[in-house]
């Protein structure tokens, strides 16, 4: 796994080495840089994992350096700054700019990197399971889903039983590409659609849910499927009902050949190894993640879980495990803090929907979020969370979070 790369910015030469041989020793590329336009230079030329900025350089100060990226927009990795003389306002002005987080002078260790570990881990870019994961991933569950795909892809006509979803739209772009017209019902299966599919090039014809085919009889849509296969356009239909499938097919020999299951759907025992999978899959693309597993406890309540037998639902609760777990080793504890943090944001959504009546939208962005940050703090303080809780929740580093309660004069006691 390429390592993440840090440049340190600092003026003083003996906290630049420091500095370095610390991040090098924890396994992390570094380059260093003793001003403004030497950092400037450096980095239009490298892309970085995380920067730490001194605040106090005589050529340009930090917080300018830092104003000046925003206004280009190129702050496009997590900034940590750095002061030996830095106050609470000079803190606040810098996570207003786009700081992750501030650090005094002299730095422990120890907060050092807890404060570099959490701000890569927010940097992580993961969000759903791509193609790669079909194409990519080496486990005798996977080769077999592949296999089964590229099997399917010989036949010109593939029933796909599943709910739509990002696992679904994988498959199809393994099998299909983007090289594949979707069916609109208001248009009519006939011989204008089929030239309409030619002129622009594509090969397959992709229709979601059977239902969108009311008006045709079995027969009929036999008979305009057989149009489109012989035209050399596939036809590739989805539903999540087994039996409408089957009867567009009507023979249950030639139906198992033309049938794509998605996986995990009604095998709960499925669940562990593909939450394995998924886990190790996001290890293997995201450099800053480090490593990490699942405990017995942990995969033995998931696959109790009904809810995972949906594979996008097991994905996104993953993802979240993974930004939200500071220890190599995910609990049982753990999923349960998870799906906590999931319905907590579910019902500051919803209280913010009901109460506020759209009211945010009509304030100034500065105003907006500050009413919004106001009202997502005060839900959990009142829930009695505790602030290492809260901080896990919000992604805000803790002395930052005391920092932003005081100035919204919230009580916390």
């Amino acid at each position: 796994m390429t390592k993440a790369k840090i440049l340190i910015i600092d003026d003083e030469e003996d906290i630049r080495e420091s500095l370095s041989d610390i991040m090098k020793d924890e396994g992390f590329e570094v380059i260093v840089a003793e001003n403004a336009v030497e950092a400037r230079d450096i980095k239009s030329k490298i892309r970085f994992d995380l920067i730490l900025l001194d605040i106090w350089m005589p050529d340009c100060d930090g917080i300018s350096l830092l104003k000046q990226w925003a206004n280009d927009k190129q702050i496009n990795c997590p900034v940590i700054m750095m002061s030996g003389h830095g106050t609470i306002d000079t803190a606040i002005e810098a996570t207003k700019i786009g700081a992750f987080d501030f650090l005094e002078k002299p730095i422990s260790l120890q907060k050092l990197l807890k404060t570099i570990s959490l701000a890569l881990k927010k940097s992580i870019h993961i969000t759903k399971l791509d193609v790669s994961f079909i194409t990519d991933v080496e486990s005798p569950i996977i080769r077999i889903l592949r296999q089964n795909l590229k099997d399917l892809k010989k036949e010109n006509l593939i029933l796909i039983e599943g709910k739509e979803g990002n696992f679904l739209n994988v498959c199809i772009e393994f099998l299909l590409g983007n090289n594949f017209s979707v069916y609109d019902s208001k248009n009519k299966l006939d011989s204008l659609l089929i030239n309409n599919i030619q002129e622009k090039g594509k090969t397959a014809l992709l229709i979601k849910k059977l239902s969108s085919l009311s008006n045709y009889d079995s027969a009929e849509l036999r008979m305009v499927i057989n149009l489109l296969i012989d035209k050399k356009i596939k036809v590739v239909v989805i539903d999540d009902d087994i039996n409408i499938l089957k009867k567009l097919v009507g023979n249950e020999w030639i139906f198992e050949d033309h049938l794509f299951k998605i996986p995990i759907d009604n095998d709960m025992d499925m669940i562990s190894e593909f939450s394995n999978l998924i886990l190790n899959y996001y290890l293997s693309k995201n450099i800053n993640i480090g490593y990490k597993e699942f405990d017995t406890s942990a995969l033995n309540s998931m696959r109790l879980n009904a809810h995972f037998l949906q594979i996008d639902v097991l994905d996104q609760f993953i993802v979240n495990l993974i930004q939200n777990t500071e220890t190599e080793t995910i609990t049982a504890d753990d999923l349960h803090f998870a799906e906590t943090s999931d319905n907590s944001k579910n019902l500051i959504s919803n209280d913010l929907k009901i109460d506020d009546n759209n009211e945010l939208y009509s304030l100034g962005l500065k105003d907006a979020r500050e009413k919004f940050e106001r009202r997502y703090l005060e839900f959990h303080i009142k829930s009695k969370i505790s602030i290492t809780d809260l901080s896990r929740i919000s992604g805000v580093e803790r002395t930052h979070l005391y920092r932003k309660l005081k100035q919204l004069k919230i009580n916390i006691k």
